[in-house]
This record gives structure tokens, sequence and C-alpha cells, in this order.
């Protein structure tokens, strides 16, 4: 399967699905296997080689048993893990905040470096 086609769909679905699971960037980089650097530029669809981005997204998918396909569909991470509101409320959060939440999932990912 080639995931290079849906870099950004599977970016969108990925950050749902740390979010959803409680995950940070660090605690997916450490289940994964994945550089934290890498699940950065996958989270900003900014992986250019194919390949590599084939097998890091065949990693996530093994690392946690879901299918292939899993990240490809926004509805099946919905409906399998029963959403709050939280992430309708996400949609509306004007830049200015996304980007203090963004920086404090930075910090707890620092901090997480101290505490392990």
């Amino acid at each position: 399967m080639n995931f290079f086609e849906h870099q950004n769909t599977i970016a969108k679905n990925l950050l749902l699905f740390i979010r959803e699971r409680g995950y940070s960037k660090l605690s997916l980089s450490k289940l994964t296997g994945i550089p934290r650097p890498m699940i950065d530029k996958l989270l900003m669809s900014c992986v250019t080689d194919p390949v590599l981005y084939n097998k890091l997204v065949v990693r996530i998918n093994e690392s946690f048993d879901i299918p292939n396909n899993y990240l490809l569909t926004q509805s099946q991470i919905i409906n399998t893990s029963q959403v709050s509101s939280h992430n309708s409320i996400e949609s509306y959060r004007c830049p200015k905040t996304r980007d203090l939440f963004d920086g404090l999932d930075n910090l707890l990912d620092i901090y997480s470096l101290y505490v392990n």
C-alpha cells in the first residue's frame, strides 16, 4: 500500500490517534522506535522520501497492531475510540491557542525525558 500519497490524511489521523490514546510525541517515538524529530515530520506531512514514509507508517501500524488502512480513514478512528466533544472543540480553537497547546505538548515531552 502506498501511504505517501495520503500524507495529509495520515498526519491528521495520527494526531487524533495519539491525542485520543493519551500519548505524547515522545511516548509515540519510544513505543514505535521512530525518532522524535521524524514523528514531527510525519505530523507535518514533511517526509520527502516515499519509501521511508511507507516504512514509518507500517511501523506505527505494527507497533499498535492496527490495520494498514486505519490511519487512512478518520471515521474508523472516531468510531473505535468513542471520542468526546474535545475534538470538535479543537477545530474551533484560534491559531494562538493551538500554538500554546503545541508548546505545552513540547514541554510535557521535555518533562518526560527527566522523569524517565
